[in-house]
């Protein structure tokens, strides 16, 4: 059962690489993964939970020029799994999700500056010979090894790593998976709160219905104000 559970979640993060790359439905987004892996792994509850997380976590992480941002899909989908598997909830989440994400960042950026620029300088070549095949395959090519670089991963980490992760985290001590959770909600605020940052300093391309921020005078903001400070 557990095969098969891995495959499906490789094939679903394969899907919403390529999706990424091509239609953009939003598949990528760590809600919308962490809600089907959920499903894939039989915890709908868990996978809403993680994924709605993770979401906020990352939620004013983009792609600015050419710096590449923390990978939410893969992030979101091995932290579901895991937690699922380990029975732990937001907390195994959290200490899962962030080191994936930053894996799958470099990933992201080994995909984008090496192997799609050498595929794209081969179909270059052979479309200044009217080898419109090469530029077809090319395409092809580029879209199959979303499964090499984040697919594969996937299955190898949730077929044969939650045993592993499930161990460790079995040793860790219950306050420091508790600091995680309560890491986990200080994250999603600042994330919530840099969004709102972006939207408000008027340089966004973007704001909330087409309103300004100050017309949102309920929702919170971080600010010196309304922050606070570790003991």
């Amino acid at each position: 059962m557990l095969f098969v559970q891995a495959l499906l979640v490789a094939l679903w993060v394969t899907w919403a690489m390529i999706d990424e790359q091509t239609l953009q439905l939003q598949t990528t987004r760590a809600i919308i993964t962490g809600t089907v892996v959920g499903i894939i792994m039989g915890d709908l509850k868990t996978g809403l939970i993680v994924g709605a997380t993770v979401e906020l976590m990352f939620l004013a992480s983009v792609f600015v020029g050419t710096a590449v941002a923390p990978d939410v899909t893969l992030s979101a989908a091995i932290a579901t799994a895991i937690a699922v598997l380990s029975g732990g909830g937001t907390e195994v989440a959290i200490a899962t999700a962030i080191p994936v994400a930053l894996i799958g960042q470099t990933m992201n950026t080994l995909q984008y500056s090496v192997v799609n620029v050498a595929i794209l300088h081969w179909v270059e070549r052979g479309s200044k010979k009217g080898d419109l095949n090469r530029v077809r395959w090319g395409n092809y090519i580029a879209l199959a090894l979303n499964a090499v670089f984040y697919g594969l991963p996937t299955f190898f980490a949730v077929f044969y790593g939650a045993e592993y992760v499930v161990a460790f985290i079995d040793k860790l001590p219950t306050t420091l998976l508790a600091g995680f959770a309560n890491g986990g909600g200080m994250l999603a605020a600042v994330g919530f709160g840099m969004l709102l940052t972006t939207i408000k300093c008027g340089r966004a391309v973007f704001n909330l219905i087409a309103t300004e921020a100050d017309e949102y005078p309920a929702l919170a903001e971080v600010s010196s104000e309304t922050g606070f400070s570790l003991p």
